[in-house]
């Protein structure tokens, strides 16, 4: 025990004031009276317990002495020292990816790293604390905070991302946050070897810790459904990453329906491809393989059954600004000749060609026919439909119009009642028609050109219920052609996750892998979030430190001054102060 502020000690003159000053209390004057009877009952009451009595008479006495001695005592601030945390500023990075959700006994390694941060940030003594969530993007929970019912809040609020992790943005980060202070890093993780550490300053002292006790895992690496002449076929592998052979049900199931069941001998350490024959049509299908496997990230796959249309064919003579716009916002153009070499697994845009010789396919088509063409006078305008989002038609001249294909599509765009571009469905797949030339218009040179030609490549890839596959957290801008701007996302069974409205906000996958299925107004859109193929094995490292300073750094702690007992003492003190007062009123 040390103390502080002994000077405070001279306070024990005060003390003996409160002793004098009980010397020279007042006075007992004599006085005759008549019968000492009563007195004498009292006297002998008195000297049967005298300690009793004469403490109950000098308790007010008592209670001023014990409070000046705990003053006195809380002033000096006794303190002593023991094992805290080194550094001024702690950065707290936590892995959040998939393979933090793999088992470490009874919790998760996420869990795990959770628990040990939350047991460093009680032993925080006024030091600054940031807390970075090393997902995808690196994100800062907490910066330079020292409030600890705020960090505990962050902590316990954090959740798993399933993305890979990038620690070394989060180190990037942390290593520009260091400046200032004299700062220690801790990262949790799973697999951060030396090597991950450089680049950064070597001033900065970094202590890993890896949760790796898991020594294998069975991983479904892939799984895919394909429409064939005899029905649907699939095909999957399954890698064995222990030292022993390992058996596994493997199946396919759509919901609860299960539509394929097998189990499978995987030798160790190799990959067992398996053959699936025909499945029942089905929008979806969910692999899984069940195996008692501390890594269960990884055990299931999911597949949509739906035409994916990846490729952009370009049939006739398609004017070059379209070709240049679709280009731009980042898709590959296919130029062909023969219009029956275009396959079933892109759209097509084509001018100059009749449509009745078109197959059956997303279709982008420029109706710029001479016959019954006429002149423009008036301004174009949109109706509101959402391919037109984000395009202004104010400025845009338009020559001249072609007769529309068919007057039963939607009228996307008009010029005095006349429709410009218009959308609906042909042969059973969705279209939309430009019913003027590129070529009579200086909407190329509009901004809002490539925004509309990326609004209508959206829309007729979309019209197959299919929004795609994502990463963990992906997010990007969708325009699904319905007249809502709500999307409601649901699970697999059913549960409301959230809604969003694209016209405000951008979709952002769940971070959970698995199927799941998107409602805009009565139409609904399935969609499929799968885990990055990096978090399909599981690897492991030791815990290291580096950039450590002194011995008291490379054995985890350093002396740190702990001096609350002041504090407690002001309490006690107060509380005997009040109970001091209730005696005095009550007359002792």
């Amino acid at each position: 025990m040390h103390i502080s502020n002994p000077l405070f000690f001279l306070l024990t003159i005060f003390i003996g004031a409160v002793i004098l000053f009980y010397f020279f209390r007042k006075q007992y004057e004599k006085t005759t009276i008549s019968s000492n009877l009563l007195w004498e009952q009292v006297l002998n009451e008195w000297q049967a317990s005298p300690w009793l009595h004469k403490l109950q008479h000098n308790l007010l006495f008592w209670l001023q002495l014990l409070v000046l001695l705990l003053l006195m005592f809380a002033l000096v601030r006794p303190f002593w020292f023991q094992k805290g945390i080194p550094g001024d500023h702690l950065i707290l990075i936590v892995d959040t990816s998939a393979s933090m959700s793999a088992k470490e006994g009874e919790l998760t390694r996420f869990e795990k790293a959770k628990q040990e941060v939350g047991e460093m940030l009680q032993a925080v003594d006024d030091q600054e604390v940031t807390i970075i969530d090393a997902g995808q993007k690196p994100v800062i929970l907490a910066n330079h905070e020292t409030n600890r019912a705020e960090l505990k809040k962050q902590i316990k609020e954090m959740e798993l991302t399933y993305s890979h992790e990038h620690v070394d943005k989060a180190l990037k980060l942390a290593d520009s946050l260091a400046a200032g202070k004299e700062s220690v890093i801790h990262l949790y993780s799973d697999a951060v070897v030396e090597e991950d550490l450089r680049g950064l300053s070597e001033d900065i002292p970094i202590g890993v810790h890896n949760f790796s006790s898991l020594t294998g895992n069975l991983s479904l690496l892939s799984f895919g459904t394909a429409s064939s002449e005899g029905g649907i076929t699939g095909v999957a592998v399954i890698e064995n990453q222990t030292k022993q052979d390992e058996t596994v049900k493997f199946q396919v199931t759509n919901g609860k329906d299960v539509l394929f069941t097998k189990r499978i001998m995987v030798k160790a350490s190799s990959e067992k491809i398996i053959d699936i024959p025909v499945l029942k049509e089905k929008p979806y299908y969910t692999a899984s393989i069940i195996v008692d496997d501390d890594y269960s990230a990884d055990n299931e796959m999911t597949a949509i059954q739906t035409a994916v249309y990846e490729k952009v064919y370009a049939v006739g003579d398609v004017n070059p600004f379209l070709i240049n716009g679709l280009e731009t916002i980042g898709l590959d153009i296919i130029q062909l000749d023969d219009k029956e070499k275009v396959e079933m697994d892109g759209i097509v845009i084509a001018e100059g060609v009749d449509l009745e010789e078109l197959g059956s396919y997303p279709l982008l088509f420029i109706n710029a026919t001479e016959k019954g063409k006429q002149k423009l006078t008036g301004q174009p305008k949109g109706t509101g439909d959402p391919l037109m989002d984000y395009v202004n038609m104010d400025k845009v001249y338009i020559k001249s119009s072609s007769p529309p294909i068919s007057n039963q599509w939607h009228h996307v765009t008009t010029s005095e009642g006349i429709p410009l571009i218009q959308k609906g469905t042909h042969q059973g797949q969705p279209i939309i028609a430009l019913n003027f030339s590129v070529a009579d218009s200086d909407w190329p040179l509009q901004p809002g050109f490539p925004i509309f030609l990326y609004n209508s490549y959206q829309w007729l890839t979309q019209q197959s219920n299919f929004l795609g596959y994502y990463q963990p957290g992906e997010e990007k801008w969708l325009n699904l052609g319905t007249e809502t701007g709500k999307l409601a996302i649901f699970t697999e069974s059913g549960t409301n996750l959230f809604t969003i409205d694209l016209q405000k906000e951008g979709f952002r996958a769940p971070n959970k892998p698995g199927i799941y299925e998107a409602m805009a107004g009565e139409q609904a859109f399935y969609f499929s979030v799968l885990l990055d193929e990096r978090e399909k094995r599981v690897d492991s490292a030791p815990s290291f430190k580096m950039n450590m300073k002194s011995s008291e750094l490379k054995e985890g702690g350093s002396d740190t001054k702990q001096d609350i007992l002041w504090y407690w003492l002001a309490c006690m003190a107060l509380l005997l102060l009040m109970a001091e007062w209730e005696v005095y009123r009550r007359g002792h």
